[in-house]
């Protein structure tokens, strides 16, 4: 422990001041380049580029760039290829110590698939480019939740038909931070049920992007893994005038998704506004059990993009999301409503030649209002073998206010180094009130701040230093320094008298990361990333007055800590890639330390509710570990059929509790295919995912054993000239009754909610 404290202390600090000394690589040719739609110009990430004569290659990232270095003189031939895109090959002529720049424009094949793209980010931020299927594309999902369970290493909570809430290696609520293009973005339902992904319909996503580990220091505080989420961008319209129509089925849900957005651009105004509708029902899951499912979503989003001079630009956006009448069946509440506002101005300088490569700002506020009721509840209906034998009526009112702002500078003056300066401030205004009355006379019974108008301000300080020491050697480094206050305006008598009257809090907080990344060969490279990070407690873990717990299965009521440390996580990354030209392997292994781990424990306190269980437990600071891996191919057997697969493994404990940490996602992996027709505008593709029992539960937060399941989807596509797309398939093909392990238990009948039975979906896509 000893060694692994040095480390931590000093490595990040070392790999800071020793690489601006370290010798500059030598002047070597190469290619690099963007790669772009040829139809609508939109850059492309993932593609797959090689020089067979030297059997090397790379990708591009998710700005469409790609760079390949250390190339001999000489005439090649390039292959650029993708899925959905006529594959490309292009003749290149290299001089000495020439960097050639390239711009390829790919023309659209039988089909290019419409919806999110979700990129996995290796601990240096870059994308996995020895993988060519580094994105995952699906076509109108009912959550972005769902669809972040494409991702190795990650899963999600099901508590109702949407809202999942992401799980990133074992890490859950705010120990993940959560970006909207750019902008900090929490939840406002005491009880986890609005998770910040669910703010934003998904068809308003244009990419999703995870990290998983302590690396994204410079995204904003107490980052221990993060999901940044990206809407369209107007930099790349080539249109003064486009648009884009979707309508989506799925059955068993009944849910009917609609959207439409236009977008262009005329001299140095670009704009787009969308808008989106979706709706949904009860479901039933494998076995024909009827799950609450029912929900309506509504969206209307705008963004305005003006060239303020040849190498600026201003972006204003704005959003507005109302939800209504969602089922909860895994919490003892159902969401009567969700107002969502989001609101931001961002400005961008990217000059050329200079030292200064980019520099942005960005003001912004994101304000949700959450209320939820018990109208569909056993509690809403009398119950003479019940304490209180009465119907009760319900009512809570949440509010979150976040408001922040961003300043940051990349530096360069060649390829060999970068550095990121930049400081970054949010503030979380939270609070909560319930309400609990007779449905009989309507007389009150209990009026209880749940939050007491809680705030938390963060105000960071960073710098990113990148550097190449060789062609095959370079390096990463990131300091963090947070300052923190936590404070609230108001408290009940009852926190006041058992908890504390000290509520305000004032941390220094100091985060640290390297990565090295070695190119063994021109197929093979292996990769090492440190980092720790802290992150303050929640209001939830501070303030909360005897209100159910979303970091655990029961129902039981927990009451917040105000002298809780902040939580610091210490990971430790090895990952292994290997890149040929049909073939791509990725290995990443990780161990992490959790320091100040906030967990529980039982207390003497009364209870507040009548119904709930007898023990009152209270946020308590301990200690954790976790230790997994992620695996995953891809093999290219012909020029139309890929095949992959993946294996993911994670291991956790709470070692305050001594027994298994909350949420630990089984064993699983998965089996693919993609088959493009060549004659037709044709895919077919087919996915089995394979879930192991779980019996290593955290019985203290009344987990429970699940059981392993296999899940079979198939989709397939088709488009009509350049405009229309077609997507058919069904989820669950064999109709199998299964649970994901980290769903919530139906508080009334302890019950885990059941994933959806077999689900037949189509999506039409129509641009103009």
């Amino acid at each position: 422990m000893k060694v692994l404290s040095l480390l931590k202390r000093f490595l990040p600090a070392l790999l800071l001041f020793i690489m601006p000394v370290i010798a500059t690589a030598q002047s070597t040719s190469s290619v690099e380049g963007m790669v772009v739609d040829a139809g609508t110009s939109e850059v492309i990430p993932g593609v797959n580029i090689y020089i067979p004569k030297l059997d090397k290659g790379a990708a591009t990232d998710t700005e469409g760039a790609f760079s390949i270095s250390s190339i001999p003189p000489g005439s090649y031939e390039m292959k650029f290829s993708f899925i959905g895109y006529q594959t490309q090959r292009r003749a290149v002529t290299i001089e000495e110590a020439e960097t050639l720049e390239l711009t390829v424009r790919l023309l659209s094949s039988q089909i290019k698939m419409e919806g999110i793209t979700v990129t996995s980010l290796r601990p240096d931020l870059n994308v996995d480019t020895d993988l060519e299927q580094a994105e995952i594309r699906k076509a109108n999902p009912r959550d972005s939740g769902e669809l972040l369970r494409s991702v190795d290493g990650v899963d999600a909570v099901r508590r109702g038909p949407v809202g999942l809430d992401p799980v990133v290696r074992g890490l859950r609520e705010t120990e993940v931070g959560t970006y909207l293009d750019g902008t900090r973005i929490f939840p406002a339902g005491p009880a986890r049920m609005d998770s910040p992904l669910s703010h934003l319909d998904p068809s308003m996503i244009e990419n999703i992007e995870v990290v998983k580990g302590p690396y994204a220091l410079n995204w904003g505080a107490g980052n221990m893994g993060a999901i940044r989420v990206e809407t369209k961008p107007l930099d790349n319209l080539n249109t003064s005038f486009g648009g884009r129509i979707t309508s989506g089925y799925d059955s068993n849900f009944n849910t009917f998704e609609e959207a439409a957005s236009l977008y262009g651009q005329s001299g140095k105004l670009g704009y787009l506004v969308s808008g989106a509708w979706r709706t949904g029902n009860d479901y039933s899951s494998g076995n024909g059990t009827n799950i609450p499912g029912d929900y309506l979503s509504r969206e209307v989003r705008s963004k305005i993009n003006y060239a303020t001079t040849a190498n600026s630009h201003l972006t204003i956006s704005l959003g507005y999301q109302n939800q209504e009448n969602i089922d909860y069946p895994g919490r003892l509440l159902d969401a009567d409503y969700f107002n969502t506002y989001n609101a931001s101005a961002g400005w961008e300088w990217n000059p050329q030649g200079q030292l200064i490569q980019n520099m942005r700002a960005k003001v912004y506020l994101n304000h949700v209002t959450h209320g939820m009721e018990n109208d569909n509840k056993p509690t809403a209906q009398p119950d003479p073998n019940r304490m209180p034998p009465f119907a009760i009526d319900v009512d809570v009112e949440t509010r979150n206010h976040v408001y922040g702002a961003k300043l940051a500078t990349t530096l360069s003056t060649d390829n060999s180094w970068e550095w990121e300066i930049g400081s970054d401030i949010y503030s979380s205004y939270r609070d909560a009130t319930r309400t609990i009355a007779r449905r009989d006379n309507s007389q009150e019974l209990f009026f209880d701040l749940m939050w007491p108008q809680a705030t938390i301000t963060d105000w960071g300080l960073y710098n990113r230093l990148s550097y190449s020491f060789s062609d095959r050697l370079s390096a990463t480094g990131s300091i963090r320094l947070d300052l923190v206050a936590a404070d609230t305006d108001t408290i009940s008598q009852f926190y006041e008298q058992n908890v504390s009257t000290d509520l305000d809090a004032f941390e220094t907080n100091l985060s640290a990361s390297g990565t090295v990344n070695y190119q063994l060969s021109n197929f093979w490279s292996v990769g090492f990333g440190f980092g720790s990070v802290v992150r303050t407690a929640d209001a939830t873990e501070r303030y909360s007055d005897r209100i159910p717990a979303s970091k655990a299965q029961m129902s039981a009521e927990f009451v917040g800590n105000p002298d809780l440390k902040p939580e610091r996580s210490t990971q430790a990354d090895l990952w292994l890639n290997a890149k040929y030209e049909q073939l791509s392997i990725s290995l990443n292994g990780f161990v992490r330390q959790m320091d100040n781990y906030i967990t529980l424990t039982a207390t003497d306190l009364p209870k507040r509710l009548p119904l709930s269980p007898q023990t009152v437990y209270q946020y308590i600071n301990g200690s954790a570990q976790f230790t997994g891996f992620d695996v995953s191919t891809h093999y290219r057997v012909a020029e139309p059929l890929q095949l992959s697969g993946s294996l993911n493994y994670l291991w956790g404990k709470d070692t305050k509790l001594d027994e298994p940490a909350l949420g630990v996602s089984p064993l699983s992996g998965s089996a693919g295919f993609r088959y493009d027709f060549v004659e037709w505008p044709l895919f077919l593709e087919s996915t089995a995912e394979f879930v192991g029992k779980q019996d290593r539960v955290a019985t203290a937060r009344g987990e429970t054993s699940t059981g392993g399941y296999t899940v079979v989807d198939l989709l397939g596509g088709w488009t009509f000239g350049n405009n229309i797309s077609l997507q058919m398939g069904v989820k669950n093909l064999f109709d199998h009754q299964y649970v994901n392990h980290l769903n919530a238990k139906n508080p009334f009948t302890m019950s885990p909610i059941a994933e959806p039975g077999r689900v037949f979906f189509g999506d039409v896509s129509i641009r103009f």
